[in-house]
C-alpha cells in the first residue's frame, strides 16, 4: 500500500505544476491570480509543488526533494472568518549522510540514496475577514508519521502553533511571513520555522521573489549546527487558463549561508 501511495504522489508531483482556481467569478487575469497565490490566506484552491535539487549533501552527493502542497480555503462568511487548510507532503531522495528539509537526524553515511515519503505536515489558519491591506491568521500545525523508511523520519507524530501575517507594500510588493514551532516524538524533535515570502511583481504576470524556510533546531549540539538559512531569489510567471484557473511556473537558486551537518550547500 505504501508503494502504491508513493507511486501516485510521485506521478502527481511530476505532472502538476502550481495550479489553482479562484473562488470569485471574473477574477481570471493572470496578474490578479499571481497576487492571490502570493497570499497564504487567500480564498483559493491550489496544488503547489516544490521540486528541489540539493547539491553537496551528506557525502558530497546530490539529494532530491519533491513537495506536494495542497491548499483549500473554506470561507465562513456569517462567522466572519476563513479557514485555510494547507498540507506539506514531502517525497525525498536523500544521499548518504544527507539532511532532510525539515530537520531530523541525517541519514546513515555510506548507505545508498534512499527514496520515499517522509513525515507530512498539516497547517490550519483561522483568519478574520477584513478589508484591511494587512491580515493575519493563527492555528495549529500537526505532523503525521507518514514515512516509508526509518531513514526518512521527520518529526513523527507531533504538533505546535503556527501563524501568518500578510500584506502589500505599495503597488508591486506582496509579503507574507509564516512562523511556527513544531514538537515531535522523534528524538525529542523541537524546531522553530520562519518562512518569509517577498514578491516583487513585474508586468505580464512575472515576478521576482524570495520564498524559503529558515529553521532552528533546539536539540542541536551547537548553535552553529542549529540554523538553516537559505538566501537566493527565484523568478516566476503566471499563465491564465479558462474558467478562472491558472498555472504558475517558477525557478531559482538558494545558497545555505548557515546549515547543519549533512545539509545542502545550495539548492
Amino acid at each position: 500500500m505504501k508503494r502504491k501511495i508513493l507511486s501516485l504522489l510521485i506521478f502527481v508531483t511530476l505532472v502538476a505544476p502550481t495550479t489553482f482556481s479562484l473562488a470569485e467569478e471574473g477574477s481570471d487575469a493572470a496578474a490578479e491570480m499571481a497576487r492571490k497565490l502570493q497570499d497564504p490566506l487567500a480564498n483559493i484552491k491550489a496544488l503547489m509543488t516544490d521540486n528541489d535539487i540539493n547539491f553537496n549533501t551528506g557525502d558530497d552527493e546530490t539529494s532530491y526533494g519533491f513537495q506536494l502542497q495542497p491548499v483549500y480555503a473554506v470561507p465562513f462568511e456569517k462567522q466572519g472568518f476563513n479557514l485555510v487548510n494547507r498540507a506539506v507532503i514531502p517525497i525525498l531522495g536523500i544521499a548518504p549522510g544527507g539532511q532532510k528539509p525539515i530537520l531530523g537526524e541525517p541519514t546513515d553515511p555510506g548507505s545508498s540514496r534512499i527514496w520515499g515519503l517522509s513525515d507530512s505536515l498539516l497547517q490550519f489558519f483561522f483568519s478574520p475577514r477584513t478589508d484591511s491591506p494587512w491580515k493575519w491568521g493563527v492555528g495549529p500545525m500537526v505532523s503525521l508519521r507518514t514515512r516509508t523508511d526509518r531513514e526518512l523520519a521527520g518529526p513523527g507524530w507531533g504538533g505546535g502553533p503556527i501563524g501568518v501575517l500578510v500584506g502589500d507594500i505599495g503597488e508591486h510588493v506582496s509579503t507574507a511571513f509564516i512562523g511556527g514551532h513544531l514538537w515531535g516524538e522523534e528524538d525529542g524533535f523541537s524546531t522553530s520555522m520562519l518562512q518569509p515570502m517577498i514578491f516583487y511583481n513585474l508586468p505580464d504576470a512575472w515576478n521576482i521573489h524570495y520564498n524559503n524556510m529558515i529553521t532552528y533546531d533546539w536539540n542541536a549540539e551547537s548553535s552553529s549546527n542549529a540554523w538553516t538559512v537559505p538566501l537566493g531569489l527565484a523568478v516566476g510567471k503566471m499563465f491564465a487558463l479558462k474558467s478562472g484557473h491558472g498555472i504558475e511556473l517558477f525557478a531559482g537558486p538558494y545558497y545555505n549561508v548557515a546549515r547543519p551537518d549533512g545539509a545542502a550547500d545550495w539548492t
